[in-house]
């Protein structure tokens, strides 16, 4: 009997060992409220969850120059589509190869156009999520998450004709239906770190000359002003993340296409009186490698390409198999940003590097 007691004791002993060595992981299943009228449209009426697994890292409490407190990648114009196989294959490479080169990555950031703005691609894009590992996602909202809008009664889109059954509100519903969000704009605090997501309010239903740029509304543009002025106060030295699926107009290489934001000029007088703002956008899809898309201003503008198509300096899709995101690197003093090819599973050069006094 003293034997088996050992034996059983010796089990146990190792039992909670294993389970100590195991990685940490969190399964996190947001169970969203029921849907909305707006949403009854689709024939599916099941909810639409949006359901992360990722891995919780610690926090560092080293201060060594030398190594990184946190990463995280930014990935824009995904443009999922459910009949679309490549963009598909396009995202899922992405996914892969951010876990292959940051796999402690804190945060993952979807800086718009994840899909085309219906259930279907949703579901999609939600899935192939699902299938990895990720840190936790944040999102913005882009213009073709309106893209309900043209969509017609077979499925197909039409882009001369507003679908009279759709409406921003119901984008708008369909998006925060994903990731739980109150507002097209957001807060994150971590580490210590602020991170501000911003995004269009209404699009060509209420208003045809908006186009593609983002309207922001003067309650979303005091809301930033104030983040910005509490964020500012709390951690001087410290930058401060941006992010907005258009840019702003005449920063990174290719933003003079557009407008890019109807409130440009009101968004830019705010984003000037903070030298640490990092204001990350997409929209362009100009290429990372052969164009300009991290420029120091007032503020640093930064562009994260896009992971469905590249377009080059003309303005045109290169068809090519270029796929392209970035990682950031948080030190005490100074970030690293740098440009990554998944096609080719590569990065692209050269290494940006900005610093930070009083660290």
């Amino acid at each position: 009997m003293k034997q088996r007691k050992q034996t059983l004791t010796i089990r146990i002993l190792l039992s909670a060992l294993f389970l100590l060595l195991l990685p940490t992981y969190a399964w996190e299943a947001t169970a969203i409220a029921p849907v909305s009228e707006s949403i009854m449209a689709f024939p599916n009426k099941e909810p639409l969850p949006m359901v992360k697994l990722f891995r919780t890292i610690p926090k560092k409490t080293s201060t060594a120059s030398d190594e990184p407190l946190f990463s995280f990648s930014v990935l824009s114009d995904v443009h999922v589509g459910a009949e679309d196989e490549d963009s598909k294959k396009r995202f899922r490479a992405a996914l892969a190869d951010h876990h292959l080169i940051r796999p402690e990555s804190k945060l993952m950031v979807l800086n718009g156009d994840l899909s085309n703005g219906n259930e279907a691609d949703n579901r999609s894009l939600v899935s192939i999520m699902s299938e990895h590992a990720l840190p936790p996602v944040h999102a913005t909202i882009g213009n073709h998450e309106y893209y309900g809008m043209w969509q017609t009664e077979n499925g197909g889109q039409d882009t001369s004709n507003l679908n009279p059954n759709w409406t921003s509100q119901k984008a708008i519903d369909l998006f925060h239906q994903m990731f739980n969000y109150e507002k097209p704009y957001h807060e994150l605090v971590m580490e210590d770190y602020h991170f501000l997501f911003l995004g269009g309010e209404f699009y060509r239903d209420v208003d045809p000359n908006v186009k593609e740029d983002a309207y922001l509304s003067t309650e979303q543009l005091t809301w930033l002003q104030e983040k910005l002025k509490a964020a500012a106060a709390a951690a001087p030295d410290k930058p401060i993340f941006v992010f907005l699926h258009q840019p702003l107009v005449h920063t990174v290489d290719g933003s003079d296409q557009e407008l890019g934001v109807v409130q440009h000029e009101e968004l830019r007088a705010i984003v000037n009186a903070y030298p640490n703002v990092v204001f990350f956008s997409g929209h362009t899809h100009w290429n990372l490698e052969t164009t300009k898309q991290i420029k120091q201003l007032e503020f640093l503008a930064v562009s994260s390409a896009a992971v469905h198509e590249i377009w080059n300096s003309n303005n045109e899709p290169e068809g090519s198999a270029a796929s392209q995101s970035i990682v950031v690197d948080v030190y005490t003093d100074r970030i690293v940003i740098q440009g990554r090819e998944h096609s080719e599973q590569r990065w692209i050069e050269p290494v940006f590097v900005k610093h930070y006094e009083g660290k």
